[in-house]
């Protein structure tokens, strides 16, 4: 991979849950991952973490080819983030991951502030209720400003660029959501902090897509290049996993 780049993959389950592919992707897992994945109560919850961690593992062998997806392991950091721990690389990899319903999603940088976040669209939130709860101030006069199917699909790109910011600071939920606030324009996408938040707007780019009708998805890089890092998008190799 490009050392100055974002590599995204995406896997839409609806597509990717062939026969077979879960048991190929679930001989990819470490025993810890497979223990996790068999923790969740619904079937389509486990078949979602399976997906998730093997691309995860497949998206960083892409980066790295002479790594095995099933050999990487990992650990976490002070809140949670998890970190490639072995094997070790001639440059560092960082990854985000994220899954939704019928959706997983992944970033791989050789930056380490990159973030990704990925959520299903529903029709039945309701915006400002959650923005109050949430949000920034600003962010909710902005939804209240609007009708309703536009301030949805603002909600939830307010909610991804987020979250797709706190886990490229490796915060979790460390730190409150109104907090910060988002700018969404045709132009761009720009961010702002109460003056208690040590961070520098100028040193982040954004940016949002749908890789469906009803998923979107934001990525956060603050890796500071100019212009902000490129970002390829991939399609799973999930043929990989079947070999």
């Amino acid at each position: 991979m490009a050392d100055d780049g974002i590599e995204l993959f995406i896997g839409l389950i609806e597509s990717i849950d062939t026969p077979g592919a879960v048991d190929a992707c679930r001989q990819l897992l470490s025993v810890d991952e497979r223990t996790r994945a068999g923790r969740f109560v619904f079937e389509r919850h486990q078949r979602q973490y399976i997906f998730a961690h093997a691309m995860l593992r497949m998206a960083l062998s892409h980066a790295a080819p002479d790594v095995a997806p099933a050999h990487w392991s990992f650990s976490t950091g002070r809140y949670g983030r998890p970190f490639v721990a072995a094997p070790a690389t001639s440059t560092a990899l960082h990854f985000s991951l994220s899954h939704a319903d019928g959706c997983v999603a992944c970033v791989v940088s050789r930056h380490e502030t990159v973030g990704v976040d990925v959520e299903a669209v529903s029709r039945r939130v309701a915006p400002l209720s959650t923005a109050l709860r949430f949000f920034a101030p600003e962010e909710v006069e902005t939804l209240r400003g609007l009708p309703e199917p536009a301030a949805i699909e603002r909600f939830f790109d307010y909610w991804t660029l987020k979250e797709a910011y706190l886990k490229a600071r490796g915060f979790g939920l460390n730190l409150p959501l109104d907090a910060f606030a988002m700018q969404v324009s045709r132009e761009a996408i720009a961010i702002s902090f109460k003056p208690d938040i040590a961070d520098d707007p100028a040193g982040w780019r954004f940016s949002l897509c749908s890789p469906s009708p009803s998923h979107r998805l934001a990525i956060a890089d603050g890796s500071r290049a100019a212009g902000g890092l490129p970002i390829t998008r991939n399609a799973w190799p999930l043929q990989e996993a079947a070999e």
